[in-house]
């Protein structure tokens, strides 16, 4: 495991998960689930972060690469959407999915892959308005990934947008915090806030008062992530989610939602911009 070497919890890791789901509320998304999991087995393990080194492996990872895409980024026709690529791409990072990944190979390949849903345009559009002064909340997810996201809130910033990037409030599975964020050197680049939660996602009822200002004075919000997806996707607000499909039932809610065609999602790794249907 990820967590630990040590066989015997382990074995107490599968155990009392199998043990949690049994009672998992099904009123509640899987990431709002996810905290009381993740906290029994920080319990268990004896550590408030876990997935520590894990994390700091995922930005180093990240920050040897980041040289490479931007300058792929910047030497494309339209940078904005390479950044998109990116941080898309990125976000294959991610190991609370069921998948395996190949961080190089992927990063490469984001620059040319097809998107299943692709609301560019539109994002365009509301970025083209930034002469009117643009307030963007960006929803980070996971580390390594926010290297990358930094890529595209630079390129946010470029075209006059006002960003405010927001990391969880304390660790859980390998999200960013803010102590990652500072690693990735992400404060440098925009205004960093927490979101007041150790939630995997965003469950805007449980954010704290400063975040939720936030969310409700943004004129676009950027939400990476499956976890910020599960949370938000039934908020009424302009969000545009980008993220990578890696779970079938995350698959066939994007299918319902969109009226997709059953097979164009399977849940695979496919790249995802999809603006919020008000």
């Amino acid at each position: 495991m990820l967590a630990t070497d040590d066989e015997h919890l382990q074995r107490r890791l599968i155990d009392c998960a199998g043990q949690f789901l049994a009672t998992a509320n099904p009123e509640l998304s899987p990431p709002e689930n996810a905290i009381g999991l993740y906290t029994m087995m920080a319990d268990i393990l004896k550590s408030e972060d876990p997935f520590a080194q894990v994390k700091h492996q995922s930005n180093a990872s990240a920050l040897l690469l980041k040289k490479e895409v931007e300058q792929q980024i910047v030497t494309a026709d339209d940078p904005l959407r390479a950044a998109i690529r990116v941080a898309i791409g990125g976000n294959i990072i991610d190991y609370a999915a069921q998948h395996v990944f190949d961080l190089e190979k992927t990063m490469k390949a984001c620059f040319t892959r097809e998107f299943v849903l692709d609301d560019y345009p539109s994002l365009l559009q509301t970025i083209q308005r930034a002469q009117e002064g643009v307030e963007v909340l960006y929803l980070c997810d996971n580390c390594g990934e926010i290297v990358f996201d930094a890529l595209l809130i630079d390129q946010l910033k470029r075209r006059g947008c006002r960003v405010t990037a927001a990391v969880r409030e304390t660790p859980i599975i390998n999200d960013a915090t803010m102590e990652d964020a500072l690693a990735a050197g992400l404060d440098k680049i925009c205004p960093v806030i927490t979101n007041g939660t150790g939630c995997p996602g965003t469950p805007l009822a449980e954010c704290s008062a400063q975040f939720q200002q936030h969310f409700s004075d943004a004129d676009c919000i950027i939400s990476k992530g499956m976890g910020n997806y599960e949370t938000l996707s039934d908020e009424q607000a302009n969000i545009y989610f980008l993220f990578t499909v890696k779970c079938p039932e995350v698959a066939r809610h994007v299918t319902a939602q969109r009226k997709l065609a059953k097979d164009r999602l399977q849940g695979t790794g496919e790249m995802i911009l999809m603006q919020q249907s008000l």
